[in-house]
């Protein structure tokens, strides 16, 4: 919390036959960032190692039967949790053994379901062309006997009928229509044997469908539809049963195979990262970052898995050539608790914090609450936000963290409307325990700035800490550093002292006008100054002032005015945060004079009660988005554009199957 987890940096040599059991633990304890060695000095030698690519595409071929068999089945069990990390060498064999076992079992029923599933479709389709021919009574049977007869039946557009029976006059024939099917008709076409090939000609110039009946139909065509309905029942009553054998087979080996799918997948990657390591005469390297407080976990397991013929050392990171120069990034692991985490996705929208900068998202998670909660407070709409939260984080797995966000902001609400007295806007429910935010807006408008000087003075106390991590003192005369931090803050008193009293002593004007004095030229000369040691030092024999001083002297002014009107405008950009919050005190009323005029209007309270809740609910989501909205821009831009540098590198878990960045 406030600082991302100390790593420090491994190097694990092994023989080529141990590596196996090093993937294994390292896949056991996931927190290890791979480096790829074309990073470091080894891999600029080429003494980079392959994967292999025959035990990879033997977990490929795996996964794929896999999937085959959970698509069939769709068991519905739930996910088994890999309490143990498998070898990579040796777990295809016994997925392969397994696999082989289920599909003598699984296969036949799969292959003969989906067999009768594309039978069944076939069959229905011909029973529908065959009821749209019923009312011709045909007679099959007697169709084939006529051997000097051809017919075909199929669907015609409608205003093809005279076309077809131009084109046809020529020659002996018959269309009878059965019936009319939506724009088009059912019709039956007959012609002599030898003019084949022009009722074919025909037809297909006046755009018709053929019905494409199977050849073997006997009988009457009521008799061929009342045997084929036959065969569809014994087909669908095969299907039925096969179905619960699936759904049975499902529930017996469901487990098994989701269980075999994710060690198949953790083999897979755990053979991928193979690519980032190095390799020195049948001796694998592997390199990375892992937390201090893991390093002798770390040790005493692969020394145990490898019967003592690993090296394992590690290395602090200021002691790195390459961190020092920059060349190689510290990544970022964050540290916070369980109900602050979910805030992290939030930084990271922002940036990676660099490994020596303050981690802000516990500051970013408590001013977002309260932010959230000045400005959308109310018990009940916040019950609403807590409830819509609860379900996310209880059905939508991948949006669990927004979820937590989501019941959070609720909670703060609730709260803050405890504070106003507000229930879905009623305020003659519960009396406010602090204030009513439309009976007082002097003093709504005071909280909200003296809330965004906080929240700028913490800024600049993060900033100020990153400044002496990084050792750059020089840079704590500037605006954005103490000095700046000592002038925003010497002009915040004063002007909380004026709006709280309404008057300010002489004595406190002579002493913030000689100190703001003071610290305007220390800002001011810092950067000249420093520069121009800088050029005596390089210089010992020229003493002579530098001819750039005086455009650093210009520079160095519109760098600190910039700087002091964005102190007033970040203060002041705080305002929102009333007028939000005055808004959405507004909105309710806007909805209760729309519902009071409805009631006037029809004398029923129905439509009062649905004027209120549409009102509520149109609210929660249009306000509830933009003051969400408008809470992370003040976070990002007053708070976080203090002090946050970004440009680090999140840390990769060798589980998680993503490349680092």
């Amino acid at each position: 919390m406030f600082k991302t987890v100390r790593l420090t940096r491994v190097t694990i040599q092994c023989p080529e036959d141990r590596i196996a059991p090093v993937m294994t633990v390292l896949g056991e304890l996931r927190l290890l960032h791979l480096i790829r060695i074309e990073e470091t000095h080894l891999g600029r030698m080429g003494f980079v190692a392959g994967v292999d690519r025959e035990l990879l595409g033997r977990y490929q071929d795996l996964l794929a039967r896999i999937a085959r068999l959970l698509d069939g089945l769709q068991p519905a069990v739930p996910m088994p949790q890999i309490t143990r990390i498998p070898r990579p060498d040796r777990e295809h064999f016994r997925i392969s053994e397994q696999l082989d076992r289920l599909e003598k079992t699984i296969l036949p029923v799969l292959e003969e379901l989906e067999q009768g599933r594309q039978r069944l479709a076939e069959e229905r389709e011909v029973l529908e062309r065959l009821r749209l021919l019923e009312p011709a009574d045909l007679d099959f049977d007697r169709l084939a006997t006529l051997g000097y007869v051809t017919w075909t039946a199929g669907l015609l557009p409608q205003e093809n009928l005279e076309r077809l029976e131009e084109s046809l006059s020529d020659v002996y024939h018959v269309l009878v229509v059965v019936r009319k099917k939506d724009d088009r008709y059912v019709l039956v076409a007959m012609a002599l044997d030898d003019d084949r090939e022009v009722l074919a000609r025909a037809l297909k110039s006046s755009f018709l469908e053929p019905l494409d009946l199977p050849s073997g139909l006997q009988g009457p065509i009521s008799t061929a539809i009342g045997r084929l309905a036959g065969v569809l029942r014994d087909l669908e009553a095969r299907l039925a049963l096969l179905d619960r054998q699936r759904k049975a087979q499902g529930e017996q080996y469901g487990a098994s195979l989701l269980e075999a799918r994710e060690k198949a997948i953790l083999c897979s990657q755990l053979l991928r990262a193979q690519e980032k390591f190095g390799a020195i005469d049948h001796n694998f390297i592997i390199t990375g970052w892992i937390p201090v407080d893991l390093f002798a976990t770390l040790e005493e397991k692969i020394d145990k898995a490898t019967a003592g013929r690993a090296l394992v050392d590690q290395v602090d990171p200021e002691h790195i050539r390459e961190v020092r120069s920059g060349t190689l990034k510290i990544p970022i692991l964050f540290n916070n608790p369980l109900l602050v985490r979910p805030f992290e996705k939030f930084t990271t929208l922002y940036g990676t914090p660099m490994y020596d900068e303050v981690e802000p998202t516990m500051f970013l998670a408590l001013s977002f609450l309260v932010l959230f909660g000045m400005m959308f407070g109310d018990v009940g709409q916040g019950a609403v936000l807590f409830a819509a939260g609860y379900l996310v984080f209880r059905r939508l797995f991948s949006f669990m963290d927004y979820g937590i966000i989501l019941m959070e902001c609720g909670v703060s609400s609730m709260i803050f409307g405890f504070l106003y007295g507000s229930v879905f806007g009623f305020e003659d429910l519960i009396p406010p325990l602090w204030m009513r935010p439309m009976q007082h807006i002097d003093t709504f408008m005071r909280i909200s700035i003296l809330l965004g000087i906080t929240i700028i003075s913490l800024g600049f106390a993060c900033n100020v800490v990153n400044l002496l991590r990084r050792k750059k003192y020089g840079d704590l005369l500037s605006a954005s550093g103490l000095a700046g931090a000592l002038f925003y803050w010497l002009l915040a008193g004063l002007g909380m002292r004026y709006m709280l009293s309404g008057a300010i002593g002489r004595g406190e004007v002579l002493f913030a006008q000689v100190a703001t004095g003071l610290l305007f030229a220390v800002m001011l000369f810092q950067k000249p100054v420093r520069s121009l040691l800088l050029q005596l030092r390089r210089k010992n024999r020229a003493r002579q002032l530098p001819k750039a001083l005086g455009l650093s002297l210009f520079e160095s002014l519109i760098e600190v005015g910039d700087e002091i009107l964005r102190f007033m405008a970040n203060t002041v950009s705080f305002v929102r945060v009333a007028a939000f919050g005055l808004t959405h005190a507004a909105l309710f009323m806007a909805v209760f004079s729309l519902a009071d005029m409805v009631r006037s209007a029809h004398g029923r309270g129905f439509s009062y009660w649905l004027i209120v809740a549409a009102g509520n609910l149109v609210i929660i989501l249009l306000e509830g988005m933009v003051v969400s909205i408008q809470t992370l821009r003040l976070e990002y831009y007053e708070f976080f554009s203090r002090f946050f540098r970004g440009g680090g590198r999140p840390f990769r878990p060798i589980l998680t199957g993503s490349d680092e960045e």
